[in-house]
């Protein structure tokens, strides 16, 4: 990845990463982090967050805070006066996670008040973590302009957010957009994920329980969604109040995963497919269109599944993934 020490360096301090406890947040922060010492990581409870305590990340560069909270928000955001703020807090992309009244307040209701506060505060930059659920129905290489057929609650907070984003890009002339991600893999994703349980396994030569082999993905590593945050944040002036497809633009099954899987790991066994149910947002046709991206914020996805498999291996291999604490998967 490139490490685009330039546009980081371009960015306006202080900057904040809101999620930094999460998968694509932590990665962003660390990225941050090797430029700049303006950088904060905010988080629900930083000291028992399993990646943060794993990264070498000074104790004054994470703060608490439940951006639910609008008297905790307000504190936040009028403390530091964040002129670059990346908002990657979401509740509910994950089948665990079916509170409807949270997935509201953490994907939509809080983006509000926290670009409110913000603006009070000379504003700069502001890229929201937007999704490709947001299509739900509409999954087959969907254009930005395209309709929006939502097909859960979690979907639908991460429409509403970026009709928001519209309205104050568009009406009020701020600085903000949203980045529609698609799935994204590598270091530090959950455990219990389709990747790194697949490499974790592959590497033993085995298989994890899978669905149907027609279910389709567009998986994008995270070093290229790190990539398009920062080079949202710094076009900024230029695509205000628009969403964006940040994906590899290739659909690939579950079949064909497997088959990439099996060469790059040398597995002798065949997988059985349909051992795990299909989740309800489950499609055969999910992949993305990333023309926009391409023309507007000079970004494309540069790393290849087979590589970007490798590279979770490799990850997993150097932090000792099998015999982590954290890794409640293979325990």
């Amino acid at each position: 990845m490139l490490e685009l020490e330039k546009e980081i360096n371009d960015l306006r301090g202080p900057i904040i990463v809101l999620g930094a406890g999460g998968f694509i947040g932590v990665n962003l922060l660390d990225h941050l982090k090797k430029h700049r010492n303006d950088v904060y990581g905010i988080s629900q409870n930083p000291k028992t967050n399993w990646r943060l305590n794993q990264l070498d990340i000074p104790s004054e560069k994470l703060i608490k805070c439940d951006i639910t909270d609008y008297t905790q928000t307000r504190n936040l955001v009028g403390d530091l006066k964040p002129k670059t703020i990346f908002n990657l807090a979401a509740y509910g992309a994950y089948s665990s996670q079916k509170v409807y009244k949270k997935i509201y307040d953490a994907n939509f209701n809080s983006a509000i008040d926290i670009i409110e506060i913000a603006k009070e505060n000379g504003l700069e930059s502001y890229v929201h973590a937007g999704s490709s659920s947001e299509y739900g129905l509409n999954s087959s290489g969907p254009k930005e302009s395209e309709v929006l057929i939502p097909n859960s609650h979690y979907a639908v907070s991460k429409v509403a957010s970026s009709y928001a984003i519209k309205y104050y890009g568009k009406i009020e002339k701020l600085p903000v957009v949203n980045l529609r991600i698609y799935s994204a893999y590598g270091a530090w994703e959950e455990p219990d994920r389709l990747i790194p349980r697949l490499v974790s396994m592959a590497r033993k030569g085995k298989w994890p329980e899978l669905v149907n082999p027609m279910i389709s993905r567009d998986f994008i590593h995270v070093d290229d969604v790190v990539k398009a945050f920062i080079m949202a944040a710094v076009s900024i002036k230029k695509i205000s109040g628009e969403s964006y497809n940040i994906g590899t633009g290739k659909k690939t099954t579950i079949e064909e995963l497997t088959k990439i899987t099996k060469k790059l790991f040398s597995i002798s066994a065949n997988p059985l497919f349909g051992t795990m149910t299909n989740r309800v947002w489950d499609l055969t046709d999910w992949y993305s269109n990333t023309e926009k991206s391409h023309r507007e914020l000079s970004w494309q996805a540069e790393t290849t599944l087979n590589d970007g498999l490798k590279r979770v291996a490799l990850w997993q291999q150097e932090i000792s993934y099998d015999n982590a604490y954290w890794n409640y998967d293979n325990k």
